[in-house]
């Protein structure tokens, strides 16, 4: 059943998420086609949008959040959705649609690869649509400018690196300290051969002590002859 509100008709859910599809879509159709008769660009450039928008849905369901409607306009879309989402968590999200993108690009140019180039005016269209209008969205979509996905997208750059280091900084498991506290009590061949000074270098060399002690006798007496 197709419902109209606020200029959308919901023409299915998926999931509980609405899909609903805005009344500037022949106009966006039209203006990104150049005014022309052009039914395979028009379905191509929708699929491409609609694309988009169910890779933020995607993104969003993995970290266990509600998808609310996915919007599509004449001029672009929009994943609705809630959750309590952190930082991490919503520049994820934001690559999404980027990413589904991305997708649709590799597959068109692996299928250009295996089966040659189109050979009617509708499917090239579609190649058209799915390689350099998809390249376009990309470049636009990532600059770092509200509303684009960019100015969210890019600070995932900044919790990787943060992630990383905290890994590389944060003290070792009981196990690892563990096997280094074993690894310390049983030398290696080579710290034996190192020499050691104070009590312990003595422990391990009694021949060493005792001489030390002679010494220290015979210095005694020479002391006490004075």
């Amino acid at each position: 059943m197709v419902a109209l509100e606020s200029g959308f008709w919901t023409v299915g859910r998926a999931r509980g998420a609405a899909l609903r599809l805005h009344w500037t879509i022949p106009v966006g159709a039209l203006m990104f086609s150049g005014f022309r008769f052009a039914p395979a660009f028009w379905a191509a450039f929708f699929g491409l949008v609609l694309f988009h928008e169910l890779g933020h849905a995607a993104v969003v369901r993995v970290f266990g959040h509600r998808v609310l409607s996915i919007d599509v306009f004449g001029f672009g879309g929009l994943c609705r959705w809630s959750g309590a989402a952190t930082p991490f968590e919503r520049a994820a999200i934001a690559w999404g649609g980027v990413l589904a993108q991305a997708l649709i690009l590799i597959v068109t140019q692996l299928l250009i690869l295996f089966m040659g180039p189109p050979r009617s005016l509708a499917v090239a269209e579609i190649v058209y649509v799915f390689t350099w209008t998809n390249l376009l969205i990309i470049g636009l979509n990532l600059l770092p400018i509200p509303p684009l996905d960019g100015a969210e997208a890019w600070p995932l750059v900044k919790h990787l690196r943060d992630g990383f280091r905290f890994r590389r900084s944060r003290p070792r498991s009981r196990d690892q300290r563990r096997d280094a506290g074993r690894g310390a009590k049983g030398s290696r061949p080579s710290e034996a051969r190192r020499p050691h000074s104070g009590a312990s270098g003595a422990e391990q060399h009694p021949e060493i002590a005792e001489m030390l002690r002679r010494v220290a006798e015979e210095a005694g007496r020479a002391r006490r002859g004075q």
